[in-house]
């Protein structure tokens, strides 16, 4: 497995898991509307932000590999 391979399957994992996460955290916001949850909202979307530019900057440049 080439190393352009491994990073576009971990990437897609982590972001599959970070809106896992968020759409968890919103149940569990509806349900016991506690405030940390929205923080957790929040931190999984950046974060799912943040991994997606990570992976369009990774294979922009390692086109070749």
């Amino acid at each position: 497995m080439s190393l352009r391979l491994f990073h576009i399957i971990f990437v897609s994992f982590a972001v599959l898991l970070m809106i896992y996460f968020g759409s968890w955290s919103y149940l569990m916001w509806d349900f016991y509307a506690d405030s940390a949850y929205i923080s957790y909202i929040a931190l999984s979307i950046v974060s799912s932000i943040l991994l997606v530019i990570y992976g369009k900057n990774f294979i922009n440049k390692y086109k070749n590999l």
